[in-house]
């Protein structure tokens, strides 16, 4: 027998998500034949890869009139090659994937890489609930990325435990150590917080702005970095102005060298309100880099309070500045929490998660579920 066909389905990707897509593509080719049907603006980042990459008008809400033209196109090209398992990535791809699937009469797997926000930002959330537990019937297995993911699976929508499988997106620990740091335009001496994120509202970059503006009157030898892009940069750069913090904070913009990023950083902060893996903390991890975050969503299955790492509430200014003076303050913690943390990550490496992905396709393509 060739190697099976797998469709992936992909909403409009970033951050975890896009890693996870782009480390699976990268390793996986080798034992099946991937078709990558994906946002037509970013079919070009996944055809850099062995498969092939279909680009369609697939957006991230609801558009009844562009996801039917959709559906009809994956239903020729299910049909045209012979595709033996749709594995869908996030509700909105999910939505799809099932009655493709279920027409087809093909397996589909399903990784739920969030929360519900699909839902909550419709006018109708209990219309997409409802819907989505019926289509869970249709579903052949979930690929939680934490286990809080597969306990929100489990409660909302009544899907049992053997149907959820908890595999973290995982990373290679190898890339994000011993990496030449970038160089950023502050003087010498100075304390470097920062991260690397989203600019949209679940990211809370607001928060860091906050705390920032608690900090800098006592240690004035303290400076930010927050790379990355998305709506809220105008007003988040707006904001740091008002507050004074110009001269403290810097906003490079999207950066693909995040290893050279986080080689630089003395403490890496995400201050998310909903997080349901947070692969930019097992980065950090990785690089040797003292992690601060939220306890929000599955990030407390990584970070461990005064273990290998701080948490702090979400939306709490106050106790993130103290976490961050905390690590300024006493830099041999701060330390004992990196090799801490270094440790530890090793448990999400990206071949140890790729390992149980591979047994999962095959027990659902033999079986047709989980």
């Amino acid at each position: 027998m060739g190697k099976r066909r797998i469709l992936l389905l992909v909403r409009p990707a970033e951050g975890g998500m896009q890693k996870h897509l782009l480390t699976l593509l990268g390793n996986l080719t080798g034992d099946y034949l991937f078709t990558v049907a994906c946002p037509a603006e970013q079919a070009e980042i996944y055809s850099r890869l062995p498969c092939r990459v279909i680009g369609l008008p697939l957006r991230g809400v609801l558009n009844p009139p562009s996801d039917w033209a959709v559906f009809c196109r994956l239903l020729a090209l299910v049909r045209a090659e012979a595709i033996d398992l749709i594995h869908a990535h996030g509700f909105k791809a999910g939505l799809l994937a099932r009655p493709l699937a279920r027409l087809c009469c093909l397996p589909c797997l399903l990784t739920v890489h969030n929360d519900f926000a699909l839902a909550r930002s419709s006018r109708f959330p209990g219309l997409l609930f409802a819907v989505e537990r019926v289509l869970s019937h249709w579903t052949g297995g979930y690929v939680a990325v934490s286990s809080w993911t597969a306990a929100m699976l489990r409660q909302s929508l009544k899907i049992e435990e053997a149907r959820i499988v908890v595999i973290p997106n995982g990373i290679d620990p190898e890339e994000l150590s011993g990496v030449e740091p970038l160089t950023f335009p502050f003087a010498g001496g100075t304390y470097l917080v920062g991260t690397a994120a989203r600019f949209a509202p679940q990211k809370g970059l607001d928060i860091l702005l906050e705390a920032a503006a608690l900090l800098v009157p006592e240690y004035p030898q303290l400076r930010f970095v927050i790379a990355g892009d998305g709506p809220l940069r105008p007003l988040l750069m707006r904001r740091a102005a008002e507050l004074g913090l110009t001269e403290y904070f810097y906003f490079p913009g999207h950066l693909d060298r995040i290893p050279a990023l986080l080689a630089r950083l003395d403490a890496f902060v995400l201050p998310s309100r909903s997080e349901a893996q947070g692969i930019a903390i097992l980065e950090a991890m990785a690089a040797g880099c003292p992690v601060i975050a939220t306890a929000v969503g599955g990030v407390p299955e990584i970070v461990r309070h005064r273990q290998n790492g701080l948490l702090v509430p979400p939306e709490d200014a106050a106790s993130l500045a103290a976490a961050i003076k905390l690590y300024l303050t006493e830099p041999a913690f701060a330390k004992a929490m990196a090799a801490a943390a270094r440790q530890d990550v090793d448990a999400y490496s990206e071949q140890r998660c790729l390992t149980r992905l591979r047994q999962v396709y095959t027990k659902i393509l033999e079986d047709g579920r989980l």
